[in-house]
């Protein structure tokens, strides 16, 4: 069984050297414009607001305050 994907055309206007980066940064990837714009929009997906990442500083801000969190020496003391 095939499935096959529904594609439509996007159309955007952008300043010529926005233009020319867009495809530069996609022949260096090897890749086509359209994949390369892709290709960022899947990895948009997993990036956290500023709104995201200042809560979570926030909350560590409390978490310091109440004792919540230990010292350290280096990564691997984190990991035991």
């Amino acid at each position: 069984m095939t499935t096959t994907t529904m594609r439509s055309i996007l159309s955007i206007s952008l300043p010529a050297e926005k233009k020319k980066e867009l495809e530069n940064r996609a022949k260096k990837a090897n890749k086509t414009t359209s994949a390369y714009v892709m290709q960022m929009f899947e990895l948009e997906k997993n990036l956290i607001s500023e709104e995201e990442l200042c809560s979570m500083a926030q909350q560590a801000g409390q978490d310091y305050k109440e004792g919540k969190t230990k010292k350290s020496n280096s990564l691997s003391d984190l990991i035991k």
